[in-house]
């Protein structure tokens, strides 16, 4: 049971990282495949509003804060879309006309950000390589206990259930025998009172 719950743990927080890696990796094709359609619409900035992330490390507090647009822009076909996108430009504020791009037939999945977009490729870097490194440690942590602390644990435990009352002797070193405790009075030990010892009246 103490196995299971000590490889579960990382074992979670392994999947998490690559369930992030694997939606960065999406995210970047679907703005590769926006970028490449070559439908462009204009499209209206709604609104924009930041969101405030707040770590904490010990003593030590740090926050990031990002950006999001809602946009809406309106197909060839009519249809009207809204959809909503971090990491957007700081100098698009609502009101302003930008130009939005889609793949063919998925609306759906457009995009404000312009083609190539540099700060939204090296953030996605980043945030794979830092993903990479975390996976891996715990991928080594699951390693590391089955390998190495797992078997020297249960090497303790034999050599401890060897010993009779938890005693632990040093290597080649035989403990001595337990003492017999007696189990009756020692021989000569008088049994009754001593003669000429007044007894009660009846």
């Amino acid at each position: 049971m103490f196995d299971v719950f000590v490889l579960a743990v990382p074992g979670l927080m392994a999947a998490g990282g690559i369930a992030g890696m694997v939606w960065a990796v999406l995210r970047i094709g679907r703005l590769r495949a926006a970028w490449r359609s070559g439908i462009e619409v204009w499209g209206r900035c709604l609104r924009l509003y930041a969101t405030t992330t707040t770590r904490r490390h010990g003593a030590h507090v740090s926050s990031s804060t990002t950006l999001r647009h809602v946009y809406e822009f309106t197909t060839p076909e009519g249809g009207v879309t809204r959809f909503e996108e971090a990491g957007g430009p700081a100098t698009v504020i609502e009101g302003d006309t930008v130009v939005v791009r889609y793949p063919r037939g998925r609306p759906d999945r457009a995009t404000a950000l312009a083609p190539g977009d540099s700060r939204t490729l090296v953030g996605t870097g980043v945030l794979l390589a830092f993903l990479t490194v975390f996976v891996a440690a715990c991928v080594g942590f699951g390693v590391f206990y089955l390998s190495v602390f797992k078997p020297a644990k249960e090497k303790v435990v034999e050599r401890i259930e060897h010993f009779p009352d938890g005693a632990t002797p040093a290597p080649g070193v035989t403990p001595p025998p337990l003492p017999t405790l007696p189990t009756g009075p020692p021989d000569g030990f008088p049994t009754g009172p001593p003669e000429g010892f007044p007894t009660p009246p009846h």
